[in-house]
């Protein structure tokens, strides 16, 4: 099952040190990644903001808080995962809370998925991934994506073992 979500994961939709200054525009700017590669319409970005005023996805997750913004499929044309690695970190609403507690997120995952039924699958899959010794130390020192890419993907096998 791991390697669904390996094959979501492309170099050309990890963005290394990116500078945002809220979580609306780093959703704004790893939707632009998706579209460019005809992932999502444009419209994701609103569909993915919207939701995550309702149900926030940062997670307080140590050493390095991530977020995990996603949205229904409805602008998803082939599921895809964007990947940012921030040069200094954004507030995201915590899961599970009203979003009034944040986290100071400084990797964020973006799932398009295309199929509804698949995405709680893999946001299981991306949680067991991140609990994965390192990694999230290694990505934030990642110089660029293709090295983001092995990574994840090395930590992928890890997970399937």
């Amino acid at each position: 099952m791991q390697k669904d979500l390996k094959g979501l994961m492309s170099a050309k939709h990890i963005i290394v040190n990116l500078t945002a200054q809220n979580a609306h525009q780093v959703i704004d700017i790893l939707t632009t990644s998706l579209s460019e590669t005809n992932h999502v319409s444009p419209a994701f970005s609103k569909d993915v903001w919207i939701r995550e005023q309702v149900f926030p996805t940062g997670l307080p997750t140590e050493p390095i808080p991530i977020a995990i913004p996603h949205a229904d499929p409805d602008n998803v044309n082939e599921s895809a995962v964007g990947i940012g690695i921030l040069k200094s970190p954004v507030e995201f609403g915590q899961m599970g809370t009203d979003g009034s507690t944040k986290v100071n997120a400084y990797i964020i995952f973006l799932l398009a998925i295309k199929e509804r039924e698949k995405q709680v699958i893999m946001i299981g899959q991306l949680i067991k991934l991140i609990q994965t010794g390192d990694l999230l130390e290694k990505l934030i020192e990642a110089q660029d994506a293709s090295e983001c890419l092995v990574m994840l993907n090395e930590a992928l096998q890890e997970t399937d073992r």
